[in-house]
């Protein structure tokens, strides 16, 4: 049987991974507001912070084509637990889109809400 911190590893990946689906989707903004905590931060590269305190901003901000890409891989996947409610996720991610390519690094810190679901408290990537 898994380790408790083992299970909070892999619940955090696959929410990290879902992010990732999101973020690469043709309407990115829902779904992703979907997996932030109401006060989260989200820090992409060449924008101001974004976070949810005015939902119309992260909409503008991840309108149709942000990071539209046809895949994407995380590579040199680091999850840290933090406690048995908040982990992390570090990792280097490379993503396509015809001939063009995108590389950073990411962050995200999850935290998990009184329902149980695993949500952003802040998201950053960092070009390369």
């Amino acid at each position: 049987m898994p380790s408790m911190h083992d299970r909070i590893r892999e619940d955090i990946l696959n929410k990290e991974r879902a992010l990732w689906t999101a973020l690469t989707s043709a309407d990115p903004a829902p779904a992703v507001q979907k997996l932030c905590n109401p006060e989260a931060n989200m820090i992409f590269p060449q924008m101001e912070v974004l976070t949810l305190e005015d939902p119309s901003q992260l909409k503008a901000a991840l309108k149709p084509p942000f990071h539209r890409f046809d895949g994407y891989q995380l590579d040199d996947v680091r999850t840290i637990v933090i406690d048995l409610m908040a982990g992390t996720v570090t990792y280097k991610v490379r993503a396509v889109r015809g001939k063009n390519e995108y590389r950073a690094t990411g962050c995200t810190t999850w935290s998990q809400a009184s329902d149980g679901e695993w949500r952003i408290v802040c998201h950053q990537e960092t070009l390369l």
